[in-house]
């Protein structure tokens, strides 16, 4: 692995920063995804983090993929290793044990869509422009996106932008409900920290618990889910964490949890 290029990591208390720079365009190169994959690894490590916040530099968030990388694949099995490195970091996003919020501003096309999507939450800045251009280049989506849009908005919707390549704006993507909300300029960064604050006010177990529960809903039979959720709400009870919740909640003051 070469030294880190395109990703920053800065911790703030309970809450980890991701900054992808990889300029021109933040493209998502085989280096940068990479990259993302040990910082991740670094945050798993740090106990204290309870919130993940994952963005670009000042202007965009991530316009796409390589280009120059996919103009040198040319062979099946070369195409086929760069999606399933992509898939295995999107992967992985999705299941973190800690909730990843997207922070998109302007550009999110692609595979920075792509990045997006398989991320807990996403906020956008009102400049936002999302989309999945890959059929104007003639390929298709390779990192999920034809997997995970058709289940995060209405299937025909999801269709068209992949079959066209349009781009929509950032107050079409809350109305569709891509994202959860859009912000000006002015407000986004405030935003931002205090959905990340409010979910690090909580404890760790129950939020680990939680996205688990989750998760395992999303992604196997509604048993099975019900299942995880039973065995998390088993595990919680059995925590410092929530003797203190509900002792704060009865006394009617706010609660100090300790992550135990």
């Amino acid at each position: 692995m070469k030294a880190i290029e395109h990703i920053r990591l800065k911790v703030e208390g309970a809450i980890a920063i991701i900054t992808i720079d990889h300029p021109p365009v933040n493209a998502l190169s085989m280096q940068t995804m990479a990259e993302l994959h040990e910082v991740l690894t670094e945050i798993e490590q740090k106990k204290e983090v309870k919130v993940v916040l994952l963005r670009g530099n000042e202007k965009l968030f991530v316009a796409g993929a390589d280009l120059y990388e996919l103009l040198k694949t040319e062979t099946n099995e070369e195409a086929y290793k760069m999606s399933k490195l992509g898939h295995e970091l999107m992967d992985r996003i999705e299941n973190f044990p800690i909730p990843v919020i997207a922070l998109v501003e302007g550009a999110c096309l692609g595979g920075g869509l792509e990045l997006a999507m398989a991320c807990h939450i996403r906020i956008a800045k009102d400049n936002a422009i999302f989309g999945l251009p890959e059929i104007t280049l003639g390929i298709i989506p390779g990192a999920g996106g034809t997997q995970r849009l058709p289940k995060l908005i209405e299937s025909s919707k999801a269709i068209e932008m992949i079959l066209t390549g349009r781009r929509i704006s950032a107050g079409d993507a809350k109305n569709l409900g891509l994202v959860l909300d859009v912000y000006s300029e002015e407000s986004f960064e405030q935003e931002a920290f205090s959905l990340a604050n409010n979910i690090a006010d909580k404890g760790k177990v129950a939020i680990t618990s939680a996205l688990k529960a989750i998760q395992a809903g999303l992604h196997h039979s509604e048993q099975e889910g019900f299942e995880v959720e039973a065995n998390l709400f088993g595990l919680c009870c059995t925590t410092n964490d929530k003797q203190e919740g509900i002792s704060a909640f009865l006394n009617k003051r706010k609660a100090k949890f300790e992550d135990r």
